[in-house]
């Protein structure tokens, strides 16, 4: 792991919506939408640092640049939040480095990545639009402990105001689900009546043939 400076690298939402194309391509409109939600909020509305989209942390492992956040060191001068990340960083219960990128698409390509392989389960919920299930995971698959159902009210806000960055793409997999559900509920349905509708035939036959015997 390399440290190198922070460096602030601004982007705005419809730029992120390209990286983030870019980097899952076949990306469907529930799962953009809140991952881009996800990323506003980690990013305190695409104020990235070294192009970190999801402010992932980087371990001794990591082989690539990182920087250090502002809790790292402190003095006498430093505001009380920022001792109690860092006594919290001493103790294991907050990061020491973040990784760096040397662009946004790099970022963001990491970011997918990190989540295909160490968060699926954040993934398959936000397929499903839905923003409680959506933050619910990403607390119980540890990619993130602080969230927790306070967080829902401004996860379903950006997602109603990141919306429109994905619109015309399509819906996720269970949207896709539940529409195959009233289809096939549907189409079930006539076949029922068809069959009902055939017995009925049949049965109105038999009755005529035996009235004309008698």
């Amino acid at each position: 792991m390399q440290i190198v400076p922070t460096v602030v690298t601004p982007i705005n939402a419809e730029q992120a919506r390209v990286h983030l194309v870019a980097s899952m391509p076949g990306i469907d409109r529930d799962t953009g939408t809140l991952l881009l939600a996800l990323i506003w909020i980690e990013t305190a509305g695409g104020h990235l640092q070294n192009c970190n989209a999801g402010n992932i942390t980087a371990g001794d492992r990591w082989p690539g640049n990182a920087w250090r956040p502002p809790w790292f060191t402190v003095d006498a001068s430093t505001p009380p939040k920022l001792v109690a990340l860092h006594e919290a960083m001493l103790h294991g219960k907050a990061p020491s480095a973040f990784r760096a990128y040397d662009n946004m698409l790099a970022g963001f390509q990491d970011f997918v990545r990190t989540l295909q392989r160490q968060f699926p389960s954040v993934l398959e919920a936000a397929k499903s639009g839905d923003a409680a299930a959506f933050v619910r995971a990403l607390h119980d698959s540890g990619y993130s402990h602080e969230y927790t159902p306070a967080h829902v009210p401004n996860m379903v806000h950006l997602q109603q105001q990141l919306a429109p960055q994905f619109a015309g793409f399509p819906a996720g997999v269970s949207a896709a689900k539940l529409t195959f559900g009233i289809v096939g509920g549907i189409a079930a349905e006539v076949v029922v009546a068809i069959i009902a509708a055939k017995a009925l035939q049949h049965w109105d036959r038999n009755r005529r043939a035996r009235r004309a015997r008698h």
